[in-house]
């Protein structure tokens, strides 16, 4: 199985037992608009623009993808595409060793030389002695 282990473990101070000093400002700041908004704009229009602005507050606020903020998640999508993408390949360099025939004159060599045979194996001989009870 796999787990994902956190390669920093960062924690923010809670404010109000819930939230962050960087939610606390962005739903501070959400409010003060949205306050300001009720007196300057119709009650149709308001009452659409506070379904909106909460909605991307609680998004932008709260959601987590991996560990990354939506903020952060939107900062890095437009990086992506806005940094230039250069790759580079390369050619290894490999020398080869060619793979000639052998020879008439190797395989002669081959020939003169016997072939050495092992004596029989200790093991084996030891096996019997365990078999039969021998010390």
């Amino acid at each position: 199985m796999k787990y994902k282990v956190p390669k920093f473990l960062e924690r923010e101070t809670k404010f109000f037992n819930i939230f962050t000093f960087k939610q606390l400002a962005v739903l501070g700041g959400v409010g003060a608009a949205l306050f300001a908004l009720y007196y300057i704009v119709p009650r149709g229009i308001f009452y659409l623009l506070l379904f909106v602005a909460v909605a991307v507050m609680t998004a932008f606020t709260f959601v987590r993808i991996e560990g990354f903020t939506l903020t952060q998640i939107i900062v890095q999508f437009f990086g992506y595409f806005i940094t230039s993408k250069k790759y580079f390949w390369r050619k290894k360099e490999i020398i080869a060793t060619p793979k000639f025939a052998p020879t008439k004159e190797a395989k002669k060599e081959e020939k003169q030389e016997p072939l050495r045979l092992a004596p029989e194996s200790r093991i084996k001989k030891l096996s019997s002695q365990v078999e039969m009870g021998v010390r």
